[in-house]
């Protein structure tokens, strides 16, 4: 298979497959800004499963939110798909969900009944349950 260079006429084919996929404008641009930005960071170079890990690396050494790492790579990934280098795709971090929330957002009992009597105040009348 012959080596992916990203230019700007792939990327309108890309955009153009994106509308007829019936995206909305604002998952189009933001596929859009992805491609670019990784388009920037590979230059003139053949994409390689290689440079895709390293861009991953990359974003995530610049301190990205892993979520947002994730969302790029997620639009990288349609790109190859639809380019159909699909070998270059790359996995996404997993992310330790969190059980319980931390101390901080916990309500204190104060916050709790202020809530209480707000919903009571408004009618609220499936609020039964109070803090014991």
């Amino acid at each position: 298979m012959d080596e992916l260079i990203i230019t700007k006429e792939r990327t309108d084919e890309f955009r153009n497959y994106l509308k007829l996929e019936e995206k909305s404008d604002n998952t189009i641009e933001k596929y859009m800004r992805d491609i670019k930005a990784f388009r920037q960071y590979a230059g003139t170079q053949p994409v390689t499963k290689e440079l895709a890990i390293a861009y991953k690396e990359k974003l995530l050494a610049d301190e990205y939110a892993v979520r947002s790492v994730n969302s790029m790579i997620a639009s990288l990934n349609s790109f190859f798909t639809f380019a159909g280098y699909e070998y270059l795709k790359v996995k996404t971090i997993k992310e330790q969900r969190q059980i319980f929330c931390s101390e901080e957002k916990e309500l204190t009992r104060e916050e709790y009944n202020r809530l209480l009597s707000a919903a009571e105040s408004k009618g609220c009348k499936r609020i039964k349950v109070h803090y014991s």
